[in-house]
């Protein structure tokens, strides 16, 4: 589009119009400056946390780099995408306004660096997914892309021109029919604080789960941003690597001896071997039971530099009791009930003037050793310092039969970590003595026993301590509640060292459902109360099983057949089957049932009742089958157990089924039609800039489908000053397209513009739906005009009403390139004696002698000179 400038106050409005649209594609053009390529991104993750129902929270977490960052490349909000992972089809997008916005601190503020500063961005909001959508087996995937990367990372090529693909995978939310709810891992912390050259750094990169699944961490390359574009349209997998630079790869992203390493737990490790910036990435894998169904990509960086000298260490040397020589490491100690269970600790530091801090770890048991030590810091002020703590153990051990293993830890304030030292205690401790309990009444472990239905049972136990401890009753079964069944356990007596209880069970089938179980396991457990709380017990396991009277089968028909039947069945046809039972028991309760194998019935649109009654009974089942109630896309097989199920006096439940198997074929549908002024479209359709381009646009389908038909990019149409409507019918849909022309939609130099006008007309067949596309070239041209043309050259204005003006009949038309301007008439002495701008003039010479006079025609690039002939 070219904003000319020439025209005179006749096109006024027309400069104005065309001025107006040169400021807004200013303005546009300014706009897409604010959002610039800006190096500012550190890293970061997705999280999705389950709400309630198909609420979920989306969280994206940005860490930004308030050092080399641009403060304008702060996004107030973003939009992800998700993408279904079998196929890679786009599912819906997810806007996320920023929430939160807070510095990183340091592991310790003391040792802040003015060129590590990161904020932490949050963007969230709560969205809602549509189980329809969001139930494929295979999952999904949550994507943003940004760029650029900070532009002094030191381990990938150009990385002021390196984005990042933020990447979560999550579960369907519904898996055959039933409820899956999972959050993401969550929680993972940043990292605080700079590594230093040639000196260990260690973090804890773990993140959390909040439904318990079992995480595993493992280093990937980074991801890249699919263009260069600051803010790219999210894009489906495979997304590209970034590029290492030469001797980095992804098992090797961080130069150093040892390399960085992050082990299945979440712990990161490295020896860095030069300064510099450096990217790296880790995958976290969600299991739950041993399947994967999920895992967030989480990039970040590792600002390494030279630092100073950290010193030494602090060490520890330990004293076990009973031993007067401190020494640096301790064998596996022995403790006997009457030996001391305290241990002296000296910690010495070389370097003096340090703060110590002290703590005990558990390692292979769990337990809060915060009581164990004397105090937990100190301070040394000279090199030839010591600090003395005493760490006592208590008389029961932390593991039974076994040493348990504890790290007495010792840490400076070095930074930006701090040095170490650890003395691993290794201990077996004696308890104190203890006799277990045991079952006195009866002696066998296992018992083994039935009883007819109706039998009150009673059965007595009686269990004794000889260290007189208390005793404790546990129960276990396999799976039931003991009072749905009439199961009572009474105490009948409890001292000191003895405990009688009873079982009691009135085994009535009319009051308990012993149809649904009548094998039943139940274990009793003795422990007794000893000091340590170990766990020494003695147990009892009694299995019962309540004999049931004999009871006839039941029979299901359908059509009066005992077949399972497999039929093939099509969109529009109606389904109506006979389903019998009949019982050879006439006074069982008998029922008769219809159950969808992975789909609810009603749902799906067919009809059967319930049916209950003694000895026969049917009930019919039926299906309309319509794209109301099918979606061949998702199901095309539809599996219906019929069921009868009779009940005798103890309710037992034999049954019998049939499967009835349907597979669904679509319907036949044909394809709609667009048509312009009722025909099928197939020239490119030419217009002269200034002409009105007037069509119908319809849409017809053969099948009187409901259809719609749409226009693409409506708003840049409307801003081409195109009118039409996108619109939706049954069977038929118009629409009428109008189009001013003008001479502002030519290219520079007034050149031929194409414009290119895509309309979809779609009918909504659920199962089959079918397209028709119109791919409208339409060239707006300026009018090709003929100017070689030669005016009058006499006219005789004498009032005979014969050739009494002076006029050009065929003076060409203005088009855009050429334009009329005015015409002027001069005497032989070069006297403008006539002058108009006015294309219809006339000319009557008016006081005009006769003879010989020129004319000059000008338009806006060429003019036309000659002589005429004025004759009275």
């Amino acid at each position: 589009m070219v904003c000319h400038e020439f025209f005179f106050t006749i096109f006024w409005n027309i400069t104005i119009e065309r001025m107006k649209r040169c400021v807004l594609i200013l303005v546009w053009l300014l706009g897409v400056n604010l959002v610039s390529n800006a190096t500012h991104i550190v890293g970061g993750e997705f999280e999705i946390q389950h709400i309630e129902g198909d609420q979920y929270l989306f969280r994206q977490i940005q860490y930004f780099d308030v050092v080399n960052g641009n403060p304008q490349a702060k996004d107030r909000e973003i939009i992800a995408s998700i993408f279904r992972k079998r196929d890679n089809v786009f599912i819906r997008s997810v806007l996320l306004p920023l929430r939160s916005e807070n510095f990183v601190p340091y592991t310790n503020p003391v040792c802040t660096n003015d060129r590590l500063i990161t904020n932490r961005l949050v963007y969230s909001a709560e969205i809602r997914l549509n189980a329809s959508l969001f139930s494929d087996p295979g999952g999904y995937y949550l994507v943003w892309e940004r760029c650029c990367r900070n532009n002094i990372i030191n381990n990938i090529v150009n990385p002021d021109e390196t984005g990042q693909t933020f990447y979560l995978e999550f579960p369907a939310i519904r898996r055959d029919g039933i409820e899956f709810r999972n959050s993401s891992p969550q929680l993972f912390p940043p990292l605080s604080d700079y590594a230093c050259v040639n000196r260990f750094y260690y973090v804890d990169f773990r993140g959390t789960d909040p439904d318990g699944d079992s995480l595993s961490y493992s280093l990937v390359a980074p991801l890249n941003s699919s263009t260069f574009e600051p803010l790219p349209t999210p894009t489906p997998a495979p997304h590209p690597n970034v590029t290492w630079v030469a001797g980095i790869n992804s098992t090797f992203q961080v130069p150093g001896n040892p390399t960085l390493d992050i082990n299945d737990k979440g712990f990161l490790t490295v020896v860095p071997s030069e300064e510099g910036l450096f990217v790296f990435s880790v995958r976290c894998e969600e299991f739950r039971n041993v399947e994967k169904i999920g895992e967030v990509i989480r990039d970040f960086q590792l600002f390494v530099i030279d630092c100073p000298d950290p010193g030494n260490p602090p060490e520890i040397q330990a004293k076990a009791p009973g031993s007067d020589i401190f020494v640096a490491e301790l064998d596996t100690i022995r403790l006997a009930l009457e030996d001391s269970k305290c241990f002296d600790f000296n910690i010495v530091d070389k370097d003096g003037s340090e703060t110590i801090t002290m703590r005990a770890e558990p390692v292979n048991f769990e337990a809060d050793l915060n009581t164990i030590l004397s105090t937990d810091i100190g301070y040394l002020n000279i090199a030839e310092d010591t600090l003395g703590i005493q760490v006592c153990l208590p008389d029961c051990p932390y593991l039974q039969g076994e040493p348990f293993i504890i790290d007495i830890i010792a840490q400076d304030f070095t930074c930006p970590q701090p040095l170490m030292d650890t003395m691993r205690l290794i201990v077996l401790v004696e308890p104190p003595p203890n006799r277990p309990p045991r079952f006195t009444d009866p002696v066998q472990s296992h018992i083994n026993t039935s009883f007819l239905e109706g039998t009150v049972i009673d059965l007595n136990f009686e269990a004794e301590d000889s260290d007189l401890d208390s005793l404790l009753l546990f129960i276990e079964n396999d799976g039931f509640d003991l009072a749905e069944y009439g199961i009572e356990i009474d105490t009948l007596s409890f001292e000191d060292g003895k405990i009688n209880f009873q079982l009691r069970w009135d085994t009535d089938c009319q009051v308990y459902p012993f149809g649904l179980k009548n094998e039943f396991q139940l274990k009793f457990y003795v422990e007794d109360a000893d000091q340590c709380g170990s766990v020494d017990r003695d147990s009892v396991v009694v299995n019962i099983t309540i004999d049931l009277p004999d009871n006839n089968e039941p029979v299901v028909l359908i059509d009066d057949e005992h077949v399972n039947k497999d039929l093939i069945v099509r969109i529009g046809d109606d389904l109506i089957f006979d389903v019998s039972a009949f019982d050879g028991d006439p006074t069982d309760s008998l029922t008769l049932e219809a159950v969808g194998i992975g789909f609810d019935l009603i749902g799906a649109g067919f009809v059967f009742e319930t049916k209950t009654g003694n000895s026969n009974i049917n009930s019919d089942l039926q299906w309309s089958i319509n794209c109301d109630n099918v979606n061949l896309g998702r199901k095309d097989q539809y599996e219906i157990l019929l069921i009868t199920e009779d009940a005798d006096k103890c309710k037992v439940p034999n049954a019998d089924t049939i499967m009835l198997t349907l597979n669904v074929l679509p319907p036949l549908n044909f394809a709609p039609e667009i048509l312009v002024n009722g025909e099928p479209l197939e020239d490119t359709v030419f217009v002269d800039a200034g002409d009105f381009l007037e069509m119908e646009i319809a849409g017809i389908d053969p099948d009187g489908d409901s259809i719609s038909l749409v226009f693409s990019e409506e708003e840049t149409l409307r801003n081409f000053g195109i009118d039409f409507s996108s619109g939706s019918g049954i069977g038929s849909v118009f629409s009428t397209f109008n189009w001013q022309t003008d001479c502002s939609l030519l290219n520079e130099g007034y050149q031929d513009a194409i414009f290119n006008i895509n309309v979809l007309l779609q009918d909504f067949q659920c199962i089959v739906p079918m397209a028709d596309t119109l791919d409208m070239v339409v060239v707006i041209r300026d009018e090709n005009i003929d100017y070689d043309f030669l005016p009058p050259n006499v006219y005789t204005p004498n009032a005979d009403n014969i050739n009494e003006s002076y006029f050009v009949p065929n003076l060409p038309k203005s088009n855009c390139e050429r334009q009329f301007e005015s015409v002027a008439i001069y005497n032989r002495y070069g006297i403008e004696v006539f002058s108009s701008k006015e294309r219809d003039f006339q000319w009557y010479g008016e006081g005009q002698p006769s003879g010989v006079y020129f004319y000059l025609i000008i338009y806006t690039d060429f003019s036309v000179k000659g002589s005429l002939s004025l004759l009275r």
